[in-house]
């Protein structure tokens, strides 16, 4: 294998794709593109629309050493607005889902999104995704975290993957060598080198009309615990923030003890609206001396970042606030993306 020489040099890149016919722009703004609207610039943005092409991009980029990120809807990514980015590969363009029923399963693209392939599974009478109905990501972030929800995990259903090596070679996979673990995997632990192009999924039958249940409750549920007014990023830690802080102060614990207690229990609040419970937010602001101008945080949980216009360095210090006071008790979900 040869060794690539490096080069600092971006421009060499655009002549090469358009020798290979991959899609590409020049100087993007991440704010118009990033799920959380924030970001800088990047120099080139690459889009490839076939395995083919995605695994031709990162071939070339191999060999010219340019550093690079793949990114899908980056619903879990946090670009900064002072921080500019020299190439990024997007997989939005890989969006193909297809179910097979001979074979019984559900082949996915890297770039399709999680609730279509939810909603892919419902209409093939299908079971196992309905967890994934709402979560704003795709296939292959998805699978780069073990994303999942309400008892749902893409580990559940995951067979085998078609990945792209670093240096551009495709190699089909099983499932068990991308290690996936409860919100992380071999990807995402630096233990396996290269991204998800792929996916074949178990299709196991079911009863539609119990499916199609599943998913309105999972549905509804998402849009009454996660922010879709503002830009966000959520979750951000994987756990309760809420319980992580009351470590460090005998009456929030009480408090929010006693209103899961009530709430989860007792199902008293079961039925609030969540910017009912803004009360909980303005406790912790108080009891630590979070201070902003505009608050980075949904109303309706700490644990949703929300762009309303505060910059991304206001959010930053919030997560640095949070592990200054929790450490590692709740691990962070979300990935601060720094310029390159």
């Amino acid at each position: 294998m040869n060794t690539p020489t490096p080069t600092t040099d971006t421009m060499v890149l655009p002549p090469l794709l358009s020798a290979r016919q991959i899609p590409f722009e020049l100087d993007v703004s991440l704010a118009s593109r990033t799920y959380l609207r924030t970001g800088g610039k990047a120099t080139i943005y690459v889009k490839p629309k076939t395995v083919d092409e995605f695994a031709g991009a990162v071939a070339i980029l191999h060999e010219t050493g340019l550093p690079y990120k793949v990114i899908g809807n980056t619903s879990n990514l946090l670009f900064l607005d002072d921080a500019d980015y020299s190439v990024l590969i997007s997989t939005l363009g890989l969006s193909e889902i297809v179910y097979d029923a001979e074979a019984g399963v559900l082949v996915a693209d890297c770039g399709a999104m999680m609730p279509q392939l939810s909603r892919e599974a419902l209409w093939n009478n299908v079971t196992g995704f309905e967890g994934l109905e709402g979560i704003p990501g795709t296939i292959g972030g998805g699978i780069f975290m073990n994303a999942g929800a309400y008892g749902t995990e893409l580990k559940n259903n995951l067979l085998s993957a078609l990945v792209v090596r670093p240096d551009g070679r495709l190699e089909n996979v099983a499932a068990a060598e991308l290690g996936l673990t409860h919100r992380a995997s071999a990807l995402r632990r630096g233990e396996f080198s290269g991204f998800v192009a792929q996916c074949t999924f178990a299709a196991k039958l079911g009863d539609p009309s119990i499916i199609f249940s599943r998913m309105e409750v999972v549905h509804a549920k998402r849009h009454k615990y996660q922010d879709f007014m503002y830009p966000n990023l959520g979750s951000i830690y994987s756990g309760s923030p809420y319980r992580a802080l009351a470590r460090n102060d005998k009456k929030l614990k009480l408090l929010s003890a006693l209103f899961y207690l009530f709430r989860y229990e007792y199902k008293i609040f079961h039925r609030e609206s969540p910017i009912n419970r803004k009360w909980l937010n303005d406790l912790v602001l108080k009891t630590f001396e979070f201070d902003y101008a505009l608050q980075p945080f949904s109303d309706k949980t700490l644990n949703c970042l929300v762009n309303r216009g505060q910059g991304t360095a206001e959010m930053v210090r919030f997560i640095n606030q949070m592990e200054a006071m929790v450490g590692d008790v709740i691990p962070l979900e979300n990935e601060i993306v720094g310029g390159f």
